[in-house]
């Protein structure tokens, strides 16, 4: 079974959650599903096959990175995004080591949340420029740097 166009939404708070929905759907990417815990967000995942999952990293059940490992098993097709308010390196390490696809921090979902649902629906790899001002290593979408002379 191929992946469903669109994104769920995995987020504890509902009023980040709606914003987020309505960020998404303004921009002309569809919300299939939305949930309120990693549990859920995993069964909800499963269920609809979306493209991309964006993941808070700390919700109740299981945390986003426990989601995003477990999906990376089960739908290694999904494309997971991790949204969290940590900036320091270790935490985009870890994430990308567990096959987290985008790092967002919250402080600029509201410009960086499409742009990296766009970036890793094209196979490429999104962190948040603002911890990231170079392309991300890993991001086969990266532009190559020119040869030095």
């Amino acid at each position: 079974m191929s992946r469903v166009a669109g994104a769920l939404i995995a987020e504890d708070h509902p009023l980040v959650r709606k914003s987020l929905k309505a960020l998404l759907e303004r921009d002309g990417i569809p919300v299939l599903g939305e949930a309120a815990d990693g549990e859920e967000a995993l069964r909800l995942a499963q269920a609809l096959r979306p493209e991309t999952v964006v993941l808070d990293l700390q919700m109740p059940l299981l945390n986003g990175l426990e989601v995003a490992r477990l999906l990376r098993r089960s739908l290694p097709e999904t494309k997971s995004i991790l949204l969290t308010m940590h900036a320091e390196a270790a935490y985009v390490a870890e994430a990308l080591e567990a096959g987290v696809h985008g790092y967002v921090l919250k402080s600029q979902a509201a410009d960086d949340l499409v742009a990296a649902i766009r970036r890793v629906g094209s196979g490429g790899v999104f962190v948040s420029p603002r911890i990231a001002p170079a392309p991300c290593p890993l991001d086969p979408a990266a532009p190559e740097e020119p040869a030095s002379r």
